[in-house]
């Protein structure tokens, strides 16, 4: 098998593990969803390492890969209403805020260039792994402030996706920064 395919493949096996994720939280399983939710995001930051290491980026594997989050956030949350409802209605207000910066981004996008960026800003990076492990504090109930300060750094970073946009609608592909969004302007007006 060619081992440039081997990023997309674990974007499918994200995609493909949500039904076991969604079927453990329905089952009342916290110990299953959680295995099963971990092992989806683990193996967000693989695909992303195995892409970069082997020069394997690709438009479709950047939808793939923005398929495998929203897929993998959507199910989480409802994963998690089923599991915690009393953390879910706490945390409500800011699981909103999260949500409203996630997918104002798409909306953006939609509007300013007829597509959902795919950008994969390192804010964008941070912030997945940071939620995932400001979880743990959270699902445990030992303190939800990892997760309000993730919550605070991600809408953070869908501001900054939205300058990018803002900044260089032309721009396909991923782009670290907003500075690097900015040089991408600058060259251009060259």
């Amino acid at each position: 098998m060619n081992p440039k395919l081997w990023p997309n493949l674990i974007s499918g096996l994200r995609i493909a593990l949500m039904p076991a994720v969604l079927m453990s939280a329905i089952a009342g399983s916290k110990l299953w969803f959680v295995v099963f939710l971990a092992a989806s995001l683990l193996t967000d930051a693989l695909d992303g390492f195995l892409a970069r290491r082997l020069n394997a980026f690709t438009e479709f594997g950047r939808k793939l890969d923005s398929a495998a989050d929203y897929l993998t956030l959507t199910t989480g949350l409802a994963g998690i209403a089923l599991l915690w409802p009393e953390l879910m209605r706490r945390e409500l207000p800011w699981i909103a805020v999260g949500l409203t910066a996630f997918f104002g981004v798409i909306v953006v996008g939609l509007v300013r260039l007829g597509r959902p960026p795919y950008y994969h800003t390192w804010a964008a990076k941070i912030g997945v792994i940071g939620c995932a492990l400001s979880m743990i504090p959270l699902l445990t109930e030992w303190s939800a402030v990892p997760f309000h300060v993730m919550i605070v750094l991600q809408t953070l970073a869908g501001v900054e996706e939205i300058v990018i946009i803002l900044l260089v609608p032309w721009h396909e592909g991923e782009i670290a920064t907003v500075w690097h969004a900015w040089r991408a302007r600058r060259e251009r007006g060259r």
